[in-house]
């Protein structure tokens, strides 16, 4: 467990354990000393971060009293909750999960719902950042199954009924299920299921148990081979890249979808496990009820179908359904330079696979560039044109604000060539590193002599990723870059320079100021070109845009790209970077 010391704090009270620490810094500490550090006033919880809310997850709701059982750790899981309005018990699986779980990501599949649960999902999304996936219409429970597969990133996913509730560390045990021999799926406990996880003792009260008497369940010990059924139906992906995902041709709306998987699973060689000291808490059938169906009636049909399967030699299902991605807004601030612009255009409409929108500001461009941009024809592109050069912050500004509901917004310049795939790939490292933002490869990335660039990143921690190098740095202000536009709370302020104009340093500054605990990127698994500024294209000696490039010499007069590598200060950076992602995330991945 991570805890801050608190002003006035720099002692380890009566405990053997003693870290170097002063108030206001960040340690690990086992999970019983910290509870009595916090207890005793001299430290207090992290909760920056879902993951680290650990003490919520171990203490009774209504007494705040700790329980004997401390947080049981445990490797990350995907849990995939499928949605058909039911909101009232929509609202109790999610509060109840938010409370009792840790390490884990969250996908919901908004199933066709109503207008009244999708806002609500909508709004816990904002708050919570789970991943909401939107349907039009109800596509049945194996479907939406297999979309959170697509959707999914750990090495083990949980697909959890919208109509229950957890209990205190319940993920935790759970997941001692996989130490079993070839396991491959685990279930546990619950009030209303079928085969042996039922406890038949409160099937006829699970209708009144809260939450408090769901925490003070006492399930059975032990871990036994079993049959597991679906309420809370959690498998390794090494099982799913052998057989495959649910059967959506056989079982479209749900009932016995588990069973035909569970018996494929074991045909590959996994084994099916009841964990019975985790209870999750399972209402029952409310999916049904709104849909109009009696449960009898698709479990009937299916219990056919899977009596038919059993002759059919082929185990494996292909994952053939389609996913809704949130585009990412991107922006190009375009001033002149029309050949540029064109190709700049092109390339981003051509090479990027994942769903964007391209925002251009046309900052006061001459009238042959400003009619080559009304002529794009092309639903993914908005454009604004202002009449003068409001310079880059004012565009930066204006574009921050329209998408500031987006996770990630992209950043392009108007001389940028970028390639297949770039976007999704800049996505992928933002997914897996808490970085305030990622940059693409290219000569303009380090502000440096171009001569000493292809030494900067030696000087530089990094990480492999995808099969390419991550390297961290302090701060990125350039294109090709992908930027984590929830953490922007406020304007990006010009920074004046000796003539009094104003520069985008201050974009480099805020981030080096504002957002320590989210350093930047640089991502080698992806190359931009720079068509335009000699210093910042390595191939060319003459610039095609000279009046351009004066312009940017009397807006930074230090000049661009012609700073002395300072190894020092660089190696000085990379400890510091070093220990940031030790103490960050490296327990992550």
């Amino acid at each position: 467990m991570k805890k801050r010391l608190l002003p006035g704090e720099s002692r380890t009270a009566s405990t053997n354990y003693k870290p170097e620490a002063q108030a206001g810094e960040i340690v690990d500490l086992p999970n019983r000393i910290a509870i009595r550090w916090i207890n005793r006033n001299i430290a207090e919880p992290i909760r920056d971060t879902r993951e680290l809310e650990v003490y919520q997850n171990i203490i009774d709701p209504k007494t705040c009293i700790i329980c004997e059982a401390d947080y049981i750790a445990h490797e990350p899981v995907s849990i995939v909750i499928p949605v058909f309005n039911a909101l009232d018990y929509v609202k109790k699986c999610l509060e109840s999960l938010v409370r009792y779980t840790s390490n884990y990501e969250l996908i919901v599949i908004d199933n066709g719902s109503n207008k009244k649960t999708k806002d609500y999902l909508a709004q816990r999304k904002e708050h919570l950042g789970f991943t909401l996936q939107t349907n039009k219409k109800n596509m049945g429970f194996s479907y939406a199954c297999n979309q959170g597969i697509k959707l999914s990133s750990c090495d083990y996913i949980c697909f959890l009924n919208s109509d229950t509730m957890v209990s205190i560390n319940w993920l935790g045990k759970l997941m001692k299920g996989f130490s079993m021999p070839d396991a491959g799926i685990v279930g546990p406990s619950s009030c209303f299921c079928g085969g042996n996880q039922m406890l038949k003792h409160l099937i006829t009260k699970r209708h009144s148990m809260n939450q408090e008497d769901i925490n003070r369940t006492i399930p059975p010990s032990g871990i036994v081979e079993t049959e597991i059924y679906g309420f809370c139906y959690t498998v390794s992906r090494k099982v799913i890249n052998d057989i495959g995902v649910f059967d959506v041709d056989r079982y479209p709306i749900g009932g016995a979808e588990e069973k035909d998987f569970s018996w494929r699973a074991h045909k590959a060689g996994y084994r099916s496990y009841w964990v019975k000291d985790s209870y999750v808490h399972h209402f029952g059938n409310k999916t049904f009820i709104e849909m109009g169906v009696k449960p009898i009636e698709p479990r009937k049909k299916n219990d056919k179908n899977f009596k038919d399967r059993q002759s059919d030699s082929n185990i494996y299902i292909k994952n053939k359904v389609k996913i809704s991605k949130e585009a990412i807004p991107i922006l190009m601030i375009v001033l002149d330079r029309y050949e540029y612009t064109k190709k700049a255009v092109k390339s981003v409409l051509e090479n990027t696979n994942y769903p964007f929108k391209l925002f251009i500001f046309n900052n006061g461009s001459e009238p042959k560039v400003k009619r080559y941009l009304d002529r794009i024809d092309d639903s993914r592109v908005e454009i604004f044109h202002s009449r003068q050069n409001l310079g880059l912050v004012p565009a930066m500004n204006m574009f921050f604000d329209r998408y500031k509901d987006y996770k990630y917004v992209a950043k392009v310049d108007n001389d940028t060539i970028v390639y297949p795939d770039w976007l999704g790939k800049l996505k992928d490292v933002m997914d897996a590193f808490p970085l305030f933002t990622v940059q693409a490869d290219h000569y303009l990335a380090m502000p440096f002599r171009i001569d000493e660039n292809d030494d900067f990143y030696k000087h530089c921690f990094g990480v492999e990723f995808g099969g390419d190098m991550v390297y961290f740095y302090r701060n990125s202000g350039g294109t090709g870059q992908l930027i984590r536009r929830e953490l922007i709370d406020s304007p990006v302020q010009s920074v004046s320079n000796n003539k009094g104009k104003g520069g985008l340093s201050g974009w480099c500054n805020m981030q080096v100021q504002k957002y320590k605990k989210y350093p930047s990127a640089f991502y080698k698994g992806v190359w931009i070109d720079r068509q335009d500024q000699v210093f910042t294209n390595k191939y060319k000696e003459v610039s095609d845009y000279p009046q351009y490039d004066e312009m940017i010499k009397k807006m930074r007069p230090w000049g661009l790209g012609y700073v002395k590598m300072n190894v020092e200060e660089l190696e000085r950076l990379k400890e510091e970077l070093e220990d940031w992602y030790r103490k960050n995330v490296s327990s992550m991945r």
